[in-house]
């Protein structure tokens, strides 16, 4: 599609794509050059194919959420087919897309549609599980040379079918009970032919790492646990459409406080039609001030930032593009909302990603390069020691040897005190550990489970849910305590290595549950906004929905509770890993010294050789320290900013330890977000935290922290960085699976 409408934004998702390339490449390459060295153990191993994984399939995800008719799929149309010359995505009136779609390129594959019948609805499966079932899914395949068979193929987003009254109500259609007012069971009702839609597509944004979330209406949302759960608060930014001509309606609003505001994505509000805003008999200067109106408007009921409501015309912007008139396009203001796309969202999935390396292996990486310096300064003293040595006596020689060897022997007593301190640290590991096995979450769901006392209510529902929270954050307590005396413990022993050893200081944040526990509110906000509903808050005992929601809140639980598994395994793994990596390099340089000085001692003095032996050992570790310092600033780099900057200047380096390159999450929950009644309740702040990293710029001193270097636009890098963190301590990045199916 070459046309000057998309190119920034498309641009900028290729250079997204090639930096995540670059890094994905950086990472693996830092893989090889560990496991050759026998440097990796096989937790670690899975860590990094997990990362790799994560950098293969990161995707960028925008939903698109909206009531019926705001042209949601128009908007879709304009972005991405308009080369087909045709709306691909059913867009008329009173026919449109009827099941949430999900559009994304996955290039090993060729282009498809599948289609999730509406009948698995009748089944306990959430959609992420039927997604690796392929059988479950009709699979058509797309001509992309071909856009007759295309909007065929695609009309089938529009699909309904009729089915009795009993099955819509059985699979949650329509309300189980409706005081007789509803049809009869033997009555037919129309109803959505399909639960979920995938269309794998090769357009450059999609093929760069963007994917779309088509949502129907408020019903669609309201039907569909996973997508309030799960799906919309994975997404990175969620585009909110609304028309000009209506401005934010009741329903409107419904869905935004619902669905929208209390999630962490990045939120833009999209007044769509404008062009019906255009009157003959009215002059362009107040056509914009009535369209300048409807935009304060709409950013004060919504409580959004005037920068992030745009109004345009989808229908304008398509039609422009199909005919190839830029003055249209121009007049559309579509725009605008791809250059926002494109300078605003796309740099905070690099950030995000950047934290996906950090959280996995910013410590490794930290720790390969003190030890990796480490080494390189004791080279550079063994060879200053064979340099005093030349023209001296054996006797010196030998003296030297002796001391080295007294050196050795008491280093080796402090690693049999050492021994004790880890095998206390085993113990102390094993207890925290023990509160996140799996079937410990079982035993609290079971216990949730009896909270809602088999009475499938909507307050039974609360009550459950409540339970099963309280009971995860008490062990997030217990947790947190532990990892407070592992850390005393621990801080200790660094202290003794590096007061008699010289060893680099390392600082370590505390066991942090931040980010679980906001996800946990989260789940509590969406409980009760659920229970709200007045549909629901009409349901007898044992409704089909409520079942269905509390299957789903407990997948969700069940996440969280994985999630910070993995975190406090990390957290454990990292807290001992650089002194034991100090702690083997250290004691490998004294044997080799040792080496060394008996070989100058049985030839004679003559220590060309050894002279020789050490240069290239710093040649070759000097390489390794530009490696690892190489994919640190590929991590940092997540600001196009950094391309421009002259190619001699130093650059800052990673922070130490995990943790002090994360910012930190602080959740204030108002009376609503734990009681019923308060509707915006749930406020998620983000505040920076200082942040301390290494310099480059030489191989000495390189121990010594220097505060970070902030570029000219600071305040919008660290607006960009306190969102894509604060989003990444509450939403999963892995959203790749999307193609999977």
């Amino acid at each position: 599609m070459a046309n000057l409408a998309t190119t920034q934004f498309e641009a900028e998702a290729e250079r997204y794509n090639e930096w995540r390339i670059d890094l994905a490449r950086a990472v693996r390459e830092y893989h090889d050059w560990l496991e050759g060295t026998n440097q990796l153990d096989v937790q670690q191993s899975i860590r990094f194919y997990d990362l790799l994984e994560t950098l293969n399939s990161g995707r960028l995800l925008l939903a698109f959420l909206a009531e019926f008719s705001r042209g949601k799929s128009e908007l879709i149309n304009a972005l991405f087919f308009s080369s087909f010359k045709e709306r691909l995505l059913p867009s008329d009136v009173g026919r449109t897309t009827m099941c949430p779609t999900e559009i994304f390129h996955d290039t090993s594959e060729e282009p498809y549609l599948k289609l999730l019948s509406v009948e698995t609805r009748y089944r306990d499966e959430s959609i992420s599980q039927l997604k690796s079932m392929p059988v479950e899914w009709s699979k058509v395949r797309l001509d992309v040379n071909d856009p007759k068979q295309m909007k065929q193929a695609l009309s089938a987003l529009a699909d309904t079918k009729r089915v009795y009254a009993l099955d819509a109500r059985m699979m949650g259609l329509i309300p189980m009970f409706d005081d007789g007012k509803g049809p009869k069971e033997d009555e037919a009702v129309e109803v959505p032919a399909w639960r979920y839609a995938l269309i794998n597509y090769p357009h450059p944004l999609l093929t760069n790492g963007l994917s779309v979330l088509d949502t129907p209406g408020l019903n669609a949302l309201g039907l569909e646990p996973e997508l309030t759960l799960s799906i919309v608060p994975n997404a990175h930014a969620v585009l909110f459409l609304l028309g000009i001509d209506t401005g934010v309606t009741n329903s409107d609003l419904e869905i935004w406080d619902r669905y929208v505001r209390p999630g962490l994505p990045a939120k833009i509000a999209v007044l769509n039609k404008i062009d019906l805003m255009c009157d003959e008999l009215k002059t362009e200067r107040e056509v914009m001030s009535g369209m300048q109106r409807m935009m304060d408007t709409v950013s004060t009921r919504l409580r959004l930032p005037g920068q992030n409501v745009f109004a345009l015309s989808a229908k304008e912007a398509l039609i422009g593009r199909v005919k190839g008139d830029r003055e249209q396009v121009e007049r559309s203001g579509i725009e605008r909302l791809e250059n926002y796309l494109a300078s605003e969202i796309i740099p905070i999935k690099r950030q995000l990603l950047a934290n996906a390396v950090t959280s996995e292996i910013g410590v490794l990486m930290t720790a390969s390069r003190k030890s990796l310096v480490g080494k390189h300064e004791q080279l550079t003293a063994q060879l200053a020691e064979f340099s005093d040595l030349q023209g001296k006596s054996r006797d010196l020689v030998t003296k030297l040897w002796k001391r080295v060897n007294q050196e050795r022997d008491a280093y080796n007593a402090a690693l049999s005190e050492y021994k004790v301190q880890r095998a206390a640290f085993n113990s102390k590991k094993n207890a925290v550990l023990d509160a996140f096995n799996p079937t410990r979450l079982d035993l609290l769901c079971n216990k949730g489970l009896r909270a809602i006392n088999d009475s499938w209510t909507t307050p039974g529902l609360t009550r459950g849910m409540r339970e099963l929270i309280r009971l995860i954050g008490d062990d997030f307590d217990h947790a947190k305590l532990a990892g407070e005396d592992i850390l005393r413990l621990m801080e200790g022993v660094y202290s003794t290595f590096r007061e008699r050893f010289g060893f680099t200081a390392m600082e370590f944040p505390p066991l942090d549950f931040e980010g679980p526990r906001t996800k946990l509110a989260l789940l509590i906000y969406e409980t009760e906004q659920f229970c709200k509903d007045p549909i629901n808050i009409v349901m007898t005992e044992k409704r089909f929905m409520v079942r269905k929601f509390w299957r789903q809140l407990v997948n969700e639980s069940r996440d969280i509770f994985n999630q910070a598994r993995a975190n406090t395994e990390r957290w454990l793994t990292a807290v001992p890993l650089p002194l034991e990596t100090q702690i083997r390099d250290h004691k490998a340089q004294l044997g080799a010294r040792i080496a060394s000085l008996q070989k100058i001692n049985d030839r004679g003095g003559r220590i060309n050789e050894e002279v020789a032996n050490v240069q290239a050992q710093l040649f070759d570790v000097e390489h390794r320290i530009q490696l690892i310092s190489g994919l640190i600033r590929k991590v940092r780099e997540v600001d196009p900013s950094v391309d421009g900057r002259a190619a001699g200047e130093e650059q800052p380096i990673l922070p130490a330890a995990q943790g002090e390159y994360l910012e930190t999450v602080n959740v204030s929950t108002a009376a609503g977000a734990v009681g019923v009644g308060k509707a915006d309740a749930l406020e998620v702040s983000a505040f920076a935290k200082t942040t301390r990293i290494e310099s480059a710029a030489s191989f000495s001193d390189r121990t010594q922290p220097v505060p970070l270097v902030v570029a000219s636009d600071a305040a919008t890098t660290e607006t960009r960085r306190t969102v894509a963190t604060a989003f990444d301590k509450t939403v999963r990045i892995d959203i790749g699976s999307s193609g999977q199916a």
